[in-house]
């Protein structure tokens, strides 16, 4: 990988990841890494990576074009907006009215894409270092797996980078509810109407995704676990445990602090 570093938390991290073979820093901390990783000196790592992944972006280096298939099985509304190209649609598919498909979007057989809902949308991913602040071109895909459900108003992005957001078989997404990038959803699992599920998330099979919860970037919730409506996730959910809270904690451990409060 590239990598860029920019502070001591920053080259810590990619000292310690085996996978980055260079990487954008400054001056500072050009002489911090070993021989083994090419070190490009520069003022500003950040939007300097950004500027090359955007270019690699645009230049098909994540992504082969093609164009948009859509299975004879497939149902689409005449209202529906489907891209011209990057886009897979199998059989029995159902894409509802005022639904938009955008690019490198691949759905599987007897997928329903609810009224209004955005596939291949983007997350949040912006260099704000500079004054003229940066978007991250997101270059992934989207992959929905067999008999999943994005139901009306929800909205689902690609990935970032190469890797791609991924439903699991008959996962559900709520209404308005929002999955971003590169996102993994496991099989049957469900996301709550207006929950918010950010950026890299693993959520295992059989899993619960109370409404209006949040679960913060880069963590791992395990399989069946059960996280409460409303709830804010910042730390990994082990496997079958039920969370509750702000910020959540295991649920009983949240019930007898209440209990306690309330005896107070």
């Amino acid at each position: 990988m590239l990598v860029f570093a920019e502070s001591e938390r920053f080259v810590r991290a990619a000292r310690e990841n085996q996978n980055i073979c260079a990487v954008l820093t400054t001056q500072q901390f050009a002489a911090s890494f070993p021989e083994a990783i090419a070190v490009g000196v520069c003022e500003h790592p950040r939007s300097a990576f950004a500027a090359i992944h955007n270019q690699l972006a645009r230049s098909g280096f994540y992504w082969a074009d093609f164009p948009t298939e859509i299975d004879e099985a497939a149902r689409v509304h005449p209202r529906a907006f489907i891209a011209d190209k990057n886009v897979r649609i199998g059989a029995d598919s159902v894409v509802q009215p005022n639904a938009t498909v955008l690019e490198r979007c691949l759905i599987g057989n007897g997928v329903v894409v609810g009224a209004g809902s955005v596939l291949g949308g983007v997350g949040f991913q912006t260099v704000r270092s500079t004054p003229s602040m940066i978007e991250y071109e997101h270059a992934g895909g989207l992959i929905i797996e067999d008999g999943a459900r994005v139901l009306p108003g929800a909205v689902v992005a690609t990935g970032l980078f190469s890797e791609s957001t991924r439903l699991c078989c008959e996962a559900r997404i709520g209404s308005q509810a929002f999955v971003s990038h590169a996102v993994y959803v496991g099989a049957r699992t469900f996301i709550g109407h207006g929950a918010v599920i950010n950026g890299n998330v693993t959520i295992g099979h059989d899993s619960w995704i109370g409404p209006g919860s949040v679960v913060s970037q880069e963590l791992d919730i395990a399989e069946e676990a059960f996280i409460s409506l409303g709830a804010v996730v910042i730390r990994n959910v082990p496997a079958k445990t039920h969370v509750s809270g702000n910020f959540a904690i295991q649920h009983r451990r949240l019930l007898r602090a209440m209990a306690e409060l309330e005896a107070d």
